[in-house]
């Protein structure tokens, strides 16, 4: 009888230990479904997220991909006007086309250059140098109607026209 009593302790122990087992067990696979649960609930709010980007109207689509359209329409056309400005292909009015005649006072440079009202003087300048290099060398000043002219100024903003004379003065 003790001999029973003995083998049902063990096995009333056993069982404990079977149990305290089981409920640490079970204890994890609650968190596990916990979590389980927090990422399912994730996956369907990023569901209806994306659902409702999907459902983007038509007119929304289309209205969007018309302004996709324009700007590259617009960078296209941008891209022309930039590699004709960079070729020199540029269409100018006949009228626009002015020549200013470069005189130095001592008569060695006598020039008429080509130019647009719009153009800045330092680039006639550098026209004027292509065609007189030795001109480089020197610190020159240019007059205009008795006005000094401003280099980073465009013609017309130097009240330049065309066939006006421009003094060349060399400075020692």
């Amino acid at each position: 009888m003790k001999e029973d009593l003995d083998k049902y302790k063990k096995e009333n122990e056993q069982l404990k230990s079977n149990l305290d087992k089981y409920k640490k067990e079970n204890e994890q696979l609650k968190a596990d479904l916990f979590k389980a649960n927090k990422i399912i609930s994730g996956i369907q709010t990023n569901k209806a997220n994306n659902n409702e980007l999907k459902n983007i109207s038509d007119d929304e689509y289309n209205k969007l991909k018309y302004q996709l359209t324009l700007r590259e329409n617009e960078i296209k056309d941008l891209k022309d006007k930039l590699q004709k400005t960079s070729i020199g292909n540029v269409n100018v009015n006949y009228n626009d086309i002015m020549v200013i005649n470069f005189i130095s006072m001592d008569s060695s440079v006598q020039c008429g250059i080509k130019c647009l009202p719009t153009d800045i003087f330092a680039e006639v300048e550098e026209k004027l140098y292509q065609r007189f290099d030795n001109l480089r060398n020197t610190n020159n000043m240019f007059m205009a109607n008795a006005k000094p002219v401003l280099r980073f100024k465009k013609i017309f903003e130097n009240n330049i026209k065309d066939g006006d004379v421009l003094q060349l003065h060399k400075l020692e």
